[in-house]
C-alpha cells in the first residue's frame, strides 16, 4: 500500500510537471481599451513576462525578437481590458432578503450565532473564485469578515490554496457604539465586536488603526455614520484614525449614507467615500477639491428589480419605484462628476439575489451607465479610477509596461453596449491563464 501510494504521489507530480507553465505571451487584441485615456484602440499586442506586461504596442511594430519564444493567444475578435477591480465588497458575509424581515441586523445576528467561521470561510472562497472567473482580478474587501477572516482568504489566495482575486483588505471596520447591528440589547453588545472595532475616542481611534494594521490590514474602513444605528464618529475621531493611517502608508474609506456622514469623512482627511446616497453639491466641491474618491455603490434596474421581488412579491408598485430610485442615483452621479469627483466602481455585494456570483458586482458597472455615463468611462471607474482607490495605481487597472498581466477579454462590441462585460472569452491574472 506504501509502495502504491508513493507510486500515485510520483504520477501526480510528473503530470503537474507536463501541463502548460507557459508565462511568455503574445495576445492580439480586437479592441483594447486603453483605460488611462478611456478609448478603445484596434490593431494592438500584449507581451507579456511571467507575473507583468512587457509591452503593449500596434501590431504592426512587431519584430521577430518579439514573437520569439511566446505563446500566442489571438483575442482579435474581443475587447481587451484590464482585469475590472470591485472598491467594495464583502466576500465573507450573505444577507437573505424574504417578506416579513423588516429586522435589519437579523441576517448578520443569524450569520454570527448560527453559521460561525468555518461556514464563512468556504463561502468566501467559492466567491472568490467566482470573482476571479468572472474577470474581476482585484478587489476591496471592507469588513463584515468576522475577526480577520478576510485576511486569512487573502493568504489562502496568495499561497495557491485557492484560486481569488487580488485583495485589499479592511478587517473590522472602525464604528461608533453598536457598529450595524441595531435591535441588539446591552447585554449581548460582545457580538458586535466580532464584525466592528468600536471606537471611544480619538485616543482609543489611534490604538483601533494599530490593531488592524497589526492584523494585516491594508485599507481601514470607517464608519462615519453607522446605519442603521443612529450614532456617529466625531470628526475628531475621524481625524484621528486617518493621521495615524497615513502614518503608515494606509487609505481610510468611510460608509457614510448621507451628506452630514459624508461631509465629516471629508472634513476629517479620508481617501475615499462609500455609499454617499445623499450628497450637496457643495459636499461634492469639497471632495473634488480634495481628491476624495466617490465609490457610489449603486447597482442596476436588474439588481434593484431582484430586491424588490425577494423583500415583496406581490408589491405591483414595484417597477415604478425602481425606476425612480434609478433616475435619482443617476441626477446624484452625475452631480458628483459635474464637480470633478474621481469616481470609482464598488457593489456592496453582499446581498444574496439568487443570481450567480459576481453577477452583482458586474451590474453595478451597468448600472453607472444607466445613469448616463458613457461606456469607456463607467469602464474607467472599474479600472484605472478604482486602481487609485485600492492604492494599486499603475499595477492593477491598466494595460501598461510594468503592470501586472491581469487581462480580460469579453464580447467585442463593448464599446457601444456595457452588456458585453457579461460575456467572459479569457481570464489572465498575474500572467496565469484562468479562463480561455
Amino acid at each position: 500500500m506504501k509502495n502504491y501510494l508513493i507510486g500515485l504521489l510520483l504520477l501526480v507530480a510528473l503530470a503537474a510537471s507536463g501541463q502548460d507553465k507557459t508565462s511568455s505571451y503574445l495576445i492580439r487584441a480586437g479592441k483594447l481599451f486603453d483605460s488611462e485615456a478611456g478609448i478603445f484602440k484596434t490593431g494592438m499586442v500584449i507581451l507579456v513576462n511571467n507575473q507583468k506586461i512587457e509591452a503593449v504596442r500596434a501590431e504592426s511594430e512587431l519584430t521577430e525578437a518579439d514573437r520569439a519564444g511566446r505563446q500566442e493567444v489571438d483575442l482579435s475578435g474581443y475587447a481587451v481590458l484590464p482585469g475590472l477591480i470591485d472598491c467594495h465588497t464583502h466576500l465573507l458575509y450573505r444577507e437573505e432578503l424574504h417578506p416579513g424581515n423588516n429586522v435589519e441586523s437579523m441576517d448578520m445576528v443569524k450569520e454570527l450565532t448560527t453559521e460561525g467561521d468555518a461556514y464563512r470561510a468556504i463561502y468566501g472562497a467559492a466567491r472568490a473564485r467566482a470573482y476571479l472567473e468572472a474577470g474581476i482580478t482585484a478587489v476591496q474587501d471592507l469588513g463584515n469578515s468576522g475577526q480577520y477572516a478576510d485576511m486569512a482568504l487573502r493568504r489562502a489566495i496568495n499561497e495557491g490554496l485557492v484560486p481569488g482575486p487580488r485583495m485589499r483588505c479592511a478587517g473590522r471596520g472602525l464604528s461608533s457604539t453598536g457598529g450595524q447591528l441595531p435591535g441588539v440589547i446591552y447585554k449581548h453588545q460582545d457580538l458586535v465586536a466580532d464584525e466592528y472595532r468600536v471606537v471611544k475616542g480619538p485616543d482609543d481611534a489611534v490604538q483601533a488603526v494599530r490593531e488592524n494594521i497589526t492584523q494585516g490590514a491594508d485599507v481601514i474602513k470607517i464608519y462615519s455614520n453607522n446605519t442603521p444605528n443612529n450614532t456617529m464618529l466625531s470628526v475628531e475621531e475621524i481625524k484621528a484614525i486617518v493621521g495615524e493611517a497615513h502614518r503608515y502608508g494606509i487609505r481610510v474609506t468611510a460608509h457614510a449614507t448621507d451628506n452630514r456622514a459624508v461631509y465629516n469623512a471629508v472634513i476629517g482627511g479620508v481617501d475615499g467615500i462609500e455609499h454617499g446616497y445623499s450628497v450637496d453639491d457643495t459636499t461634492f466641491q469639497l471632495m473634488a477639491r480634495k481628491g476624495t474618491i466617490f465609490v457610489p455603490t449603486d447597482g442596476d434596474s436588474l439588481i434593484f428589480t431582484k430586491y424588490a421581488q425577494l423583500e415583496d412579491p406581490d408589491d405591483k408598485n414595484a417597477p415604478a419605484r425602481v425606476m425612480g430610485f434609478r433616475r435619482y442615483l443617476g441626477l446624484r452621479l452625475r452631480a458628483a462628476l459635474r464637480a470633478g469627483v474621481t469616481v470609482a466602481s464598488g457593489s456592496d455585494d453582499y446581498v444574496d439575489v439568487k443570481l450567480p456570483f459576481a453577477y452583482l458586482s458586474k451590474h453595478t458597472v451597468i448600472g453607472y451607465v444607466e445613469s448616463g455615463v458613457p461606456v469607456a468611462k463607467a469602464l474607467q471607474f472599474a479600472t484605472y479610477n478604482a486602481s487609485k482607490q485600492l492604492n494599486w495605481a499603475g499595477e492593477v487597472g491598466v494595460l501598461k509596461r510594468g503592470a501586472f498581466a491581469d487581462i480580460l477579454a469579453v464580447d467585442g462590441d463593448l464599446d457601444t453596449d456595457i452588456h458585453a462585460i457579461m460575456k467572459v472569452h479569457f481570464v489572465m491574472k498575474g500572467g496565469q491563464v484562468v479562463v480561455q
